[in-house]
């Protein structure tokens, strides 16, 4: 089986399908970043006490913001690859689970907006402790884990189409690591405690399925844009092999170890800190060879989207090996980390699903790569270089004792680096949302 875009075009019902998933990828976005404008307004002096929502509304909005940005948008992206991957007769499964995802996000918001629930900022996917969030995260893991399940049923894949079914099976694994948490949790558990455990073992798994995002974008955009893979066939599928091996791994630290106890916690940690960087670390150098060998042409968005993801991707992996405890250090690493992944998907939006669509890309496509990625560069090394100096993480205001010309500089450039990153990513948002509501063309 040849993947569609190293084929032909998608039928009627595969571009409905597609396009469902990235609007609401896209849709994720743009609520993310409509919460984020009200986080800011919250923050004004005496405006909590007139905000509709309450004086509570702050990290309510956080919780979903971050719930919309990071766990929808990349969701909803992995939903849109699996209707590349997908057998013809599975669509019906496609547009159920799409049904299924958008129902779910939609009751994310209800507590949120009015008010309900109480905001645990756990780790990987924070929560509103109140019922109807928790249905929300159960309806949008069981619609992308339906699209996902349906990929399996294809047989003979190359290589991209191999790693989208890696991926489906990594995200059913950590799915299964969220039921198995559920399950062996004691009842009675202090609910902060219990969030923390119910998302840190899938939490980690999901890792493992936005690392294989980005390499996926990374194989395919240098395919397009060099006219050859990052790596050759047999070790691009080997690489994305080894990912999926860790990933199947991860359901048995719940049969072995108390889901509860300190050593479970450190499982995971290990499994994403021997098992996680060689894949990556491995192809990122065979981009980067590619790169080097063919030369870059600024022009091409796609190589834009390459050389932009390898930066901002090797800046927070290197961050990852050179943590503090408690500093700025780890947003350094965790918002580079993500930056790169989500370049690499906005060069697979522009460059191969929009064309798909039968939808031009517009203007504006490589001043959002370099605002974005230079951006989230700036945004990144601020915080790294903040943590150097003992700026504590999640910390605002005078709580983050910026007693020193150094940290005073170090986070300025965190607050530039993150406006030009947020400024391209509205400009993205808004540009794709545009193109995905128009008609499509009747041409190619």
């Amino acid at each position: 089986m040849k993947i569609a875009w190293d084929n032909a075009a998608l039928d009627r019902p595969a571009r409905t399908e597609l396009r469902g998933w990235l609007l609401l990828a896209l849709g994720a976005l743009a609520v993310a970043g409509a919460l984020a404008l009200l986080l800011a307004l919250s923050r004004a002096p005496g405006a909590q006490n007139w905000l509709p929502w309450g004086p509570d509304f702050f990290h309510k909005g956080l919780v979903t913001h971050v719930v919309f940005s990071f766990q929808i948008w990349l969701l909803a992206m992995l939903g849109a690859l699996t209707v590349l991957a997908a057998p013809t007769g599975t669509r019906a499964a496609g547009f159920i689970g799409l049904g299924l995802a958008v129902a779910g996000s939609a009751l994310l918001l209800v507590p949120t907006l009015s008010g309900s629930g109480e905001a645990s900022l756990n780790n990987y996917v924070p929560v509103l402790v109140h019922p109807l969030y928790y249905l929300g995260l159960a309806l949008l893991g069981a619609g992308v884990g339906l699209a996902a399940l349906r990929t399996l049923l294809q047989r003979g894949a190359g290589v991209a189409g191999f790693a989208i079914q890696c991926m489906a099976v990594a995200l059913l694994s950590a799915l299964l690591c969220f039921v198995l948490a559920a399950i062996a949790i004691p009842a009675g558990t202090d609910i902060d405690h219990l969030n923390e455990r119910l998302f840190w073992g899938g939490g980690h798994v999901l890792q493992v399925v936005n690392t294989m995002m980005l390499m996926l974008g990374w194989q395919v955009l240098a395919q397009r844009a060099l006219g050859q893979g990052a790596l050759p066939t047999l070790t691009a599928k080997a690489a994305f092999a080894a990912l999926t091996l860790f990933a199947v791994a991860a359901p048995l630290v719940y049969v072995r170890l108390d889901v509860l106890g300190l050593a479970h916690r450190q499982a995971f940690t290990q499994m994403l800190w021997y098992g996680l960087p060689l894949p990556p670390l491995v192809m990122g150098a065979g981009l980067a060879w590619r790169l080097l060998r063919h030369g870059m042409d600024w022009r091409s968005p796609g190589v834009l989207a390459l050389v932009l993801s390898l930066a901002v991707f090797a800046l927070g992996g290197a961050a990852g090996f050179a943590l503090g405890v408690a500093d700025t250090r780890t947003p350094s690493h965790y918002h580079a980390v993500i930056g790169g992944v989500n370049l690499a998907l906005m060069g697979l939006i522009h460059v191969v699903l929009l064309p798909l669509l039968r939808r031009g890309t517009g203007g504006w496509v490589r001043a959002q790569f370099h605002l974005y990625g230079f951006g989230q560069l700036l945004h990144a090394l601020g915080f790294y270089l903040a943590g150097l100096a003992g700026v504590a993480r999640k910390t605002a205001g005078a709580e983050q004792g910026l007693d020193s010309a150094f940290k005073l500089v170090s986070m300025g450039v965190v607050g530039l680096g993150g406006a030009i990153a947020v400024l391209g990513g509205v400009i993205f948002v808004v540009q794709v949302l545009g193109r995905l509501i128009k008609r499509e063309s009747t041409h190619g």
